[in-house]
């Protein structure tokens, strides 16, 4: 593990909460933060499966000390948004989800740069976003923490045949996700927050599970699309997204700043030795907004 260098901020506190409306009928939820002085950036932050924005509130702490504004939310299936747990009919609602929070955030800080924070399943759908040409989202920069584009956790083929077949003729039938809180984090005190945190679920739909293997296939080949700066903090030791996927793919693309964090399991902001991240992710978008 790498020592530390700053001091954990710990969470902070909303300035506010907000709910807004998304396709197909969706109200989602999101928590602002903002400095005490005019923001010079906007940061969206985008939470992983089967989670939600309130757990990224110390991530919060860090952009906000970085002078961003900074907007978290839950997007459908998940929190305190509507919608059935875990499930999406399709990977474009994600992207409905992302535009309309984007759109919330622009309004924190206008006219300044937006730069997407994201993790895991978020990373994924902040990645499929920047390589869809017809519809990717006018952004600075993004953060990008241990994305979800190679599973590494061993997934019985019993699940994976049944939840091929079910997408196409009950795609909202959902099983366990099999995820392990000592899977995520090394650190007890975030194991034992994960575990009691009832906004959290633990299962997966079957349409989820084919559009997300779908969405990384696409990602894997139009990843060469995305030249926007990127800041990729991946757990060299994640049991649940494949490093080895990660990591090569991202050292391939133009103005990326990669650092594989060795001892690091999935939740690297979530890690023993998160200060590391942090200050990585504190540095990044400081330049992002000084650009």
């Amino acid at each position: 593990m790498i020592q530390t260098r700053m001091p954990l901020p710990g969470p902070l506190e909303p300035s506010r909460t907000l709910s807004f409306p998304s396709t197909g009928g969706v109200t989602l939820y999101a928590e602002v933060f903002l400095p005490r002085k005019p923001a010079n950036a906007v940061a969206v932050m985008v939470h992983g499966y089967a989670e939600h924005c309130g757990r990224y509130r110390e991530v919060a702490n860090v952009l906000v000390g970085a002078g961003v504004a900074t907007l978290g939310y839950d997007y459908r299936g998940h929190g305190r948004a509507s919608g059935r747990r875990g499930h999406i009919d399709a990977w474009s609602d994600y992207h409905d989800d992302l535009d309309a929070a984007i759109s919330q955030a622009r309004a924190l800080a206008p006219g300044k740069p937006v730069i997407l924070v994201c993790h895991s399943n978020g990373g994924l759908i902040t990645l499929r976003a920047l390589t869809d040409a017809a519809r990717r989202p006018d952004v600075a920069a993004a953060v990008i923490s241990s994305p979800f584009l190679g599973l590494r956790l061993q997934v019985p083929a019993a699940k994976v045949w049944l939840a091929r077949g079910m997408s196409r003729v009950f795609p909202a039938f959902s099983q366990k996700n099999d995820l392990r809180v000592q899977d995520l984090t090394t650190d007890p005190e975030k194991q034992a927050a994960r575990t009691a945190d009832t906004l959290c679920h633990d299962v997966a739909s079957a349409r989820w599970f084919t559009e997300a293997q779908a969405a990384q296939a696409h990602v894997r080949r139009q990843a060469a699309n995305i030249t926007l700066p990127t800041l990729w903090v991946i757990g060299g030791d994640d049991p649940i997204a494949d490093p080895t996927v990660s990591e090569p793919l991202a050292r391939h693309l133009h103005g990326a700043e990669v650092h594989l964090l060795r001892g690091f399991k999935h939740e690297v902001w979530n890690e023993r030795e998160r200060a590391h991240p942090f200050e990585l992710t504190a540095a990044f978008v400081a330049k992002v907004a000084t650009a």
